[in-house]
């Protein structure tokens, strides 16, 4: 049944793979092993035996690996057979207990030691079941199973979005904590990692993948797979096209950027067209090329001094003249006055030249329109600058001057405060009191009370000359528009409609009869088409989809959860799904009525099913189990355990003291009393004195619940006791932080992610409040965890494990165990030995966000301990605002720098590369600086990687050439000086970041990045001889391949003329009594007979009436006929026989031969059957009367 199973799960799996492409890896991170006295799982000693005294195995600790096998989703897990989904394991990483501090301290980051990554190539099936067992190397002193420390058997559910799920495994024998994770691979999403997306950008498409795996076209191209590309802003594309983004080519007979003018007909002149090649003549032109000027009048107004032009026909007009003119365009004066040609106020007199004009003040001219200069008498003093004006001039004052010609004092009170404000001189100059609703140096400036928007909900705002007015909107009234009004009074609805009052409007029932926002409108039947009721169940409507011109649908009264059943006189029952009743099955039957959750467990109804949450101390699904405290074996030092209701009780001996029978001094300790509580030792035993709210010997018991105060708002059900609660919510309201919402009927709830609580799972639980960490270690409340920063000698998750055993490294002032690794900025540290090994990439100094007005920095931009967070002057902007960052301070100054590779230098050598980074501005989260993009690229673990032998520098800058572009330079640096190694390292270093940056998924500001060049020392290509070596060998085969075959097929056909010509000399030999003795004939007929005779009889044993029963194909008997016909030309119509003799020599068979004058019948085909019946016709021809002659 195994197999089967198993065959079954493979056909599945392959079926998945045949459908869909799909690509993904599922990682396990070991956190923390602790086997404490070194022993399998069957309780003996890993190595070494058990000391005689204390029970105790020897030194020699165990050599522990790990093995991981994943399989299918199994309710009853066996640890047998394939792992469908794939294993892994681990070399030996520890003995008997051990931990990686960088994978406790922080997730995120990579850790090598303790790591399993299984990968798959088929759709995640998010169920899975997980088998981690831990064993124990020997070299092959005991068998494999007996090596087995500790298995862990785990089956659950998870997304490759999820993070990482740390699980805490406590066994008999061992107890590890390890983490893990799903993540699809490059180029795939989806939750199952079977969408496929990979970005390109060629003639099969344009477009790169978010998050989601969508496609998401490049700019300038659009289209499902983004292969058309946008035109040119504006271009017509009925007259013209674009191959590539911003382009618009013009189709034949269309000019113009934006291919929207039309060509006009060759040689027009004052012409336009709708249409290519037309010319429509512009008004007053005309002609065939609209040449010429019907309106020469308005084009060059030749009359001059008033007079009136009429054109007379084309390119010909008449001046009509004013008085006192003459001409042939009026430039004669005879009364010139006449027409006032005086402009600005100007006097005319009449001259013998004409006219003479007498200008007024500040004008000049014959006639009076030239401005006259007034700057010429230098009106502005004190050295201010006179600008001329149009009958005036401005003067622009030197400091400390003003007025219209630059003669008042600014220092003084004289004039310069307005709006009604008081001057006032001292020392430095004047002060200007302004009055209220005005600010500015001389109160010339209204002040604004609306810069600060006070109007709510919409309202506008109107300033006035000391304060503000809000004009709110429909619905709401006050100073700031903050009450809303109830719009239902009084009532707008109309004939006697109820209204009901809403967020931001009303609404009103109407009666049947009536409609309209306010029920004012008499409804309008006809509107709609009418339909028949058959039943209750049943309404017939008009359609044109059936013959009888009706379409029977349900009249759906019983709702979504029930099915109508049409009852006599028209009524009718409903028929409800299980979980549903009422009369139009519309209730959800309400399984928490009986309350079926014991010892104070809260009820959550379901579909036809109830859940119980159940308070501390009980389990199960009626909370009826009480928890065994006992089970994790808390009591240490040979304490014996009793369990009580949620808690327990050590009985110690040998004068162990402390709630677990810990410790020989103090009955209390860290983690004695729970919840706050202090602890007070009594000698032989302690007691807990409890914060309000908790009671219990450890303080481990809520008195009051916080469900009491009904804390969950609209309609939301509370779960929890003590000081902690979850709201279980209804439909319409939804939950943060990564909250599922489960969906019912007329009901939800926000199920949180680990580590987070409340109705929408906003509140973060702190896992510190337990005060988990003993010894004097501070806790850190993370994310669904704590972390124990222990002191030296200390380590475990509550630093309860004293380590003594191994060379430990001391770094920082901090204490790691062989083998762990742990993060120094940005780079990564292990102990190996009591020596710290650390990656080499020069960090720089730590952006991060200044303290403004007491409000702390972001936590994702803290400085590391021992630091502050320090203005800096020369940070780089790059998404204003940037005023509030500032970096880290350092105790000792920073590095110089040895290195010619920096950003915009076009500088390049053998361990420069030059990185340019093109961003997109709007994805670019404001208040970016090109430091915390620097800072990206140092911190990302594939840097670690790169700097394990060489100290790896980034730098980076603006770019530029591109203001949307960072360009980054990178470089080895080896002891202080520029390394001049080998150009292929940094190409591969420059290949591997751009790789990581395109895996990079979380970080905001790398995900802006749309594109990415990279610049490095050209290579010299390398001869390589292998190639043409190679092309000379598969030519020579290729000849001599011809030449074999040439030679075989000259073969074949001198073999085909031996045996041609062999055969020929048979038959004539054989048939040479024939030639003597026959008459000549030249029937064709006979020849196809004969021939056909002799390919039938060739088998020894065949007669001619037996050719009907054998085999033979149509094609071959037509060929050998036709050889047949063209070897025996010359014999005459003939018939054989053969007599049934096996030999085929002529001398040791008889041949009866017979002819005859009447020419033989044609050969026959029958219409059933491919094979030829000639040869019956011979048989007959045998006993035929026709015979003449006989030959033997």
């Amino acid at each position: 049944m195994f197999k089967c199973a198993t065959c079954l799960t493979y056909c599945r799996l392959l079926n998945t793979l045949r459908v869909s492409q799909s690509s993904g890896y599922f990682e396990l991170q070991l956190i923390e092993v602790q086997n404490a006295n070194g022993e399998l799982s069957d309780g003996d000693c890993c190595d070494g035996e058990r000391n005689t005294q204390d029970l105790r195995c020897s030194s020699d600790e165990c050599d522990t690996y790990f093995r991981v096998c994943l399989k299918e989703y199994q309710t009853d897990v066996t640890t047998k057979g394939s792992c469908i989904y794939g294993t892994g394991s681990t070399n030996v990483i520890g003995g008997n207990s051990f931990q990686f501090k960088s994978a406790k301290n922080n997730q995120n980051r990579n850790n090598d030691g303790g790591k399993i990554v299984i990968p798959f190539q088929f759709a995640w099936p998010v169920s899975y079941t997980l088998i981690v067992e831990a064993w124990d190397w020997d070299n092959g002193t005991h068998s494999s199973e007996d090596l087995l420390i500790e298995r862990s058997v785990r089956k659950e559910r998870i997304n490759h979005r999820d993070d990482r799920q740390t699980i805490q495994y406590n066994g008999l024998t061992a107890s590890f904590e390890y983490s893990i994770r799903v993540r699809c691979d490059e180029n795939y999403y989806g939750s199952k990692c079977n969408k496929l997306c990979r970005p390109r950008d060629d003639w099969h498409g344009h477009y790169v993948c978010d998050q989601l795996g969508n496609r998401g076209c490049m700019e300038g191209w659009m289209g499902t797979y983004c292969t058309t590309a946008i035109c040119k802003q504006g271009c017509n594309l009925l007259q013209g096209a674009c191959h590539a983004p911003g382009e618009c080519k013009c189709t034949y007979g269309w000019q113009g950027p934006f291919c929207d003018s039309c060509l006009p007909y060759p040689g027009c002149v004052h012409g336009t067209c709708v249409k290519p090649w037309q010319c429509t003549c512009e008004k007053n032109w005309g002609g065939l090329l609209c040449e010429k000027d019907l309106n020469y009048c308005g084009t060059n107004k030749p009359c001059k001094n008033g007079g009136t032009c009429m054109n007379t026909e084309p390119d010909e007009y008449n001046c009509a003249c004013p008085d006192g003119y003459s001409g042939k365009n009026c430039e004669i004066a005879e009364h010139a006055c006449v027409s006032n040609p005086c402009a600005n106020g100007g006097t005319c007199h009449e001259v013998p030249s004409g006219f003479e004009c007498h200008c007024p003040a500040g004008w000049a001219g014959p006639t009076c329109a030239k401005d006259t200069d007034e700057c010429l008498s230098n009106p502005c003093a004190q050295g201010g600058t006179c600008i001329d004006m149009e009958n005036g001039f401005e003067c622009l004052c030197l400091p400390q001057w003003a007025g219209n010609t630059c003669q008042i004092d600014v220092n003084s009170c004289h004039g310069q405060c307005q709006n009604g404000a008081t001057c006032k001189e001292g020392q430095r100059g004047y002060v200007c009191a302004c009055s209220p609703g005005f600010v500015g140096r001389h109160c010339d400036i209204q002040r604004n009370s609306c810069a600060s928007g006070p109007c709510r909900n919409g309202g506008r705002c109107h300033t006035l000359l000391d304060g503000f007015v809000c004009e709110c909107p429909h619905g709401y009234t006050g100073t700031t528009c903050e009450v809303q009004s109830n719009l239902c009074s009084p009532n707008p609805c109309q004939n006697k409609a109820q209204c009901h009052s809403l967020m931001d409007d009303f609404y009103c029932a109407c009666p049947d009869d009536y409609e309209g926002k306010t029920c004012s409108e008499l409804k309008d039947h006809c509107k709609t088409n009418p339909c028949e009721v058959i039943d209750s169940c049943t309404v017939a409507v008009a359609t044109n989809g059936t013959q009888e011109g009706v379409w029977h649908i349900s009249s759906n009264v019983c709702g979504p959860h029930g099915r109508c059943i049409s009852q006599p006189a028209g009524n009718f029952t409903c028929s409800c799904e299980q979980g549903f009743t009422g009369t139009y099955c519309h209730e959800n039957i309400n399984d928490c009525v009986t309350p079926p959750c014991k010892n104070g467990g809260t009820c959550i109804d379901g579909i036809s099913s109830f859940k119980c949450f159940c308070p501390d101390g009980w389990e199960g699904t009626l909370c009826d189990m009480d928890v065994n405290e006992c089970s994790r074996n808390p009591c240490k030092n040979g304490g014996r355990c009793v369990d009580l209701l949620n808690d327990f009780y050590c009985q110690c001996q040998d004068n162990w003291k402390g709630k677990t029978c810990h410790s020989r001094e103090s009955q209390c300790d860290s983690s004695t009393c729970s919840n706050g509580g202090t602890c007070f030792d009594h000698g032989d035993t302690f007691r807990c004195t409890c914060l309000s709210g908790w009671g219990g010997s450890t303080c481990n018991t809520a008195k009051n619940s916080t469900c009491d105060s009904n804390p969950c708002e609209n309609g939301g059900t509370c779960v929890g006791a003590g000081d902690a609660y979850t709201c279980i919510c209804k439909d319409g309201w939804e939950g943060y932080n990564g909250g599922v919402c489960v969906d019912g009927v007329n009901w939800f709830r926000c199920e949180c992610a680990p580590g987070f609580a409340g109705p929408d799972c906003r509140i973060n639980i702190d896992e510190c409040q337990s005060s988990p960490c003993a010894y004097g270690s501070t806790c850190v409340d993370e994310i669904n965890s704590f972390l124990c920063v222990c002191p030296l000698g200390r380590a475990g998750p509550r630093c309860q494990e004293f380590i003594g055993i191994g060379k430990a490294c001391r770094y920082s002032g901090l204490q790691f165990p062989h083998g762990s690794r742990w993060e120094e900025e940005c780079n990564t540290c292990q102990c190996v030995n009591g020596i710290v090994r650390c990656s080499k990439v020069r960090c720089g100094r730590r952006p991060c966000l200044l303290q403004r007005g007491g409000a702390g920095p972001d936590s994702s931009a803290l400085c590391p301990r021992g630091q502050e967070c320090v203005e800096h002057q020369f940070l780089t902007c790059f998404a204003k605002p940037c005023h509030q960052w500032g970096v880290c301070s350092t105790p000792d100054p920073p590095l110089p720098l040895h290195t010619q590779c920096e950003p915009n230098s076009g500088y390049l050598d053998n361990s420069c590369a030059r990185i340019t980074l093109i961003f997109n501005r709007d994805k670019v989260p404001q208040g970016t600086t090109v430091e915390n993009i620097c800072s990206e690229l140092r911190y990302l673990p594939i840097a670690q990687t790169l700097a394990k032998d060489c100290t790896l520098l980034i730098l980076c800058d603006l770019s530029y050439s591109n203001s949307d572009a960072v360009e980054v330079a990178m470089s080895y640096d080896q002891d202080g000086q520029e390394q001049n190694g080998d150009r292929g390292q940094i190409q591969e270093a420059a290949s591997a970041i751009v790789g990581a940056l395109s895996k990079r998924h979380n970080s905001t500001v790398m995900l802006a990045v749309v594109e990415v060049k990279v610049e490095t020392q050209v290579m010299p290509q390398s001869v390589d001889h292998l190639v043409p070596v190679l092309c000379v060998v598969f030519g020579v085969l290729w000849i001599f391949c011809i030449v074999v075959c040439v030679w075989w097929t000259r073969k074949r056909k001198k073999e085909r003329e031996r045996e041609s010509a062999a055969e020929d000399s048979t038959v004539n030999n054989q048939l040479e009594p024939l030639r003597v003795s026959l008459p000549q004939h030249k029937d064709n007929r006979g020849k196809d007979i004969q021939h056909e005779c002799k390919k039938l009889m060739s088998p020894p044993d065949r007669t001619c009436d037996g050719a009907e029963g054998e085999e033979e194909e149509d094609g071959e008997e037509e060929e050998e006929l036709r050889r047949g016909g063209m070897e025996l030309d010359k014999f005459s119509t003939q018939k054989c026989s053969l007599a049934g003799v096996q030999d085929k020599v002529m001398g040791k068979r008889g041949v009866i031969c017979t002819t005859r004058s009447a020419p033989v019948k044609p050969p026959h085909r029958t219409a059933y059957s491919p094979k030829d019946n000639r040869c019956k016709n011979l048989n007959a021809a045998n006993v035929s009367e026709d015979i003449k002659d006989h030959y033997v």
